[in-house]
């Protein structure tokens, strides 16, 4: 069942028809996606001009892995090698996310070498007015989590090729307000804490020696951010790693969240000893 997305004023129709329009090219390799001038023809979720819209009515939710606790959803392709080089690149990105346009400021994790080399760049960052967001994009795959007013917002990939363009990989779109309260919503797939105590030298390939101090990092430009057994308690899967090790543990979104937020690109302080604490989505 396709969620219809409310009209919007008149106004904001002419701007996003108009942007959406301008100079599209086909959807193909290394192209924009052809742009919609109709607000129920944008996906929940829509990225700058690099997102088209299925027919859901086509497509059996069951076969798509869509899980049975997703009451309305939106199928959409999106052109990910240019989502990622806008991102790579600096440049500003737009997200529609139920009609509203949103200004995007993400920043790229770097403590993942090997996801990197594979093709897998995962940002995180903020939406203008409040928002939080976070995407991880492949060649083929979008995963993407953005949180607005207390809503989240997802694109999970079905894994499935698009008939229309079979290089692409068809996603589905949703919010939590979608998902019925007996069933779990999908979660935003394979996301993974990376814990590194530069202390100890777990980092030091990577140039971070184990003997730098607070002034050594703030000389070089780095925040430091302390944590203490009260902000623990609301990282449950951070507290067990420092203290019982482990790599790559699987970590719940809402975690991933709190992560994100205050801890991820700096260099967190606890009991004397220093840390990177990190994420990755695979």
């Amino acid at each position: 069942m396709i969620r219809k997305n409310p009209l919007l004023p008149a106004l904001l129709l002419v701007a996003v028809a108009t942007a959406l329009a301008a100079g599209f090219a086909a959807f193909g390799p290394g192209t924009e996606v052809a742009g919609t001038t109709n607000a129920q023809e944008i996906a929940l979720v829509h990225i700058d001009s690099f997102t088209e819209k299925r027919d859901t009515s086509t497509r059996d939710p069951g076969d798509l892995g869509i899980p049975s606790s997703v009451r309305r959803y939106d199928l959409a392709v999106y052109d990910t090698q240019a989502i990622r080089d806008r991102l790579l690149r600096g440049e500003p990105l737009t997200v529609y996310i139920a009609g509203q346009p949103y200004a995007a400021d993400l920043q790229e994790s770097l403590h993942d070498p090997e996801s990197r080399s594979a093709g897998r760049r995962s940002f995180s960052g903020t939406l203008d007015g409040g928002g939080e967001a976070l995407l991880t994009v492949s060649d083929s795959v979008f995963l993407a989590l953005f949180r607005i007013g207390g809503v989240e917002y997802y694109v999970e990939s079905t894994g499935q090729h698009d008939t229309v363009f079979p290089e692409r990989i068809l996603h589905y779109v949703y919010s939590s307000a979608d998902v019925v309260p007996e069933g779990p919503p999908a979660m935003l797939s394979g996301c993974f804490l990376t814990l590194y105590n530069i202390s100890n030298g777990e980092l030091e390939d990577s140039g971070y020696p184990a003997n730098r101090t607070e002034a050594d990092f703030r000389s070089a430009g780095h925040e430091i951010v302390p944590l203490t057994d009260a902000d623990l308690a609301d990282l449950p899967t951070v507290n067990e790693t420092l203290h019982s090790g482990g790599l790559e543990v699987p970590l719940s979104e809402d975690e991933a969240v709190r992560i994100a937020k205050s801890y991820r690109g700096k260099i967190v302080e606890y009991r004397g000893s220093y840390y990177l604490i990190d994420f990755i989505v695979s």
